[in-house]
């Protein structure tokens, strides 16, 4: 009888270990799914900043090619920016050249 009494007591415990299995189971995929939920937002949230960054870069240029008064740094903050692009932009163009040479 004793024997008996164990087993049933081993039976018992085993199935609160796999209803506990199958609750930290269903716990992990919902936080795997507010995980993916939450990787997604952030991704969103970096491209609007990199727009955001964008648009302001493009209207600070704006405000500097209008050619208002300003710190002399910002006027050579500026030459250098617009020469950086100026730079970036003959490269792409000379990228496309060789490609259409080819």
């Amino acid at each position: 009888m004793a024997l008996e009494q164990h087993i049933l007591r081993i039976e018992e415990k085993l199935q609160q270990l796999l209803k506990k299995l199958q609750q930290l189971q269903s716990e992990n995929v919902s936080l795997r799914e507010t995980l993916q939920m939450k990787d997604n937002e952030l991704i969103m949230k970096q491209q609007q900043i990199d727009e955001l960054d964008n648009k302001l870069h493009l209207a600070r240029i704006a405000v500097a090619a209008q050619g208002t008064p300003g710190d002399k740094e910002d006027d050579e903050e500026f030459k250098k920016e617009m020469r950086n692009k100026i730079n970036e932009y003959i490269r792409e163009i000379d990228r496309c050249i060789a490609l259409l040479n080819i």
